[in-house]
């Protein structure tokens, strides 16, 4: 299992990369791909334009179980990656460059699990 050090982590096996000062993008873990299996569908509920702390915002669906995306924070969605909707398969084959959204945040980087933090949570 690959876990790249220069990230932040949740509980839910969501990864956020800083872009900005209060800006991320976020993915699923490779620990959650592959405990997904191959990934056949990610369907995303976001209509509202933001999303609440806890709130279900989606699931990645594959041939091994339905996993739900679970909102890290309350945040603005600024961007959707929009190759997933065709190719979702490519979480498997890279889940650390395949992101699903981009979020803006009043939130600190240190809300989230730094690397050693997430290492010995998935232990």
């Amino acid at each position: 299992m690959f876990i790249p050090q220069n990230l932040y982590y949740t509980e839910n096996h969501l990864w956020l990369r800083k872009v900005g000062l209060y800006d991320f993008c976020i993915g699923i873990t490779d620990f959650a791909q592959k405990e997904i299996g191959e990934i056949n569908l990610i369907e995303l509920d976001l209509e509202a334009g933001t999303i609440v702390k806890s709130a279900s915002w989606g699931s990645v669906y594959g041939i091994n179980s339905t996993f739900p995306l679970i909102a890290p924070c309350e945040c603005k969605i600024t961007a959707v990656n929009a190759i997933l909707s065709t190719k979702p398969s490519h979480v498997n084959t890279d889940p650390y460059n395949n992101w699903f959204l981009s979020i803006s945040t009043y939130l600190s980087a240190s809300e989230f699990l730094t690397y050693e933090d997430y290492k010995r949570f998935v232990k």
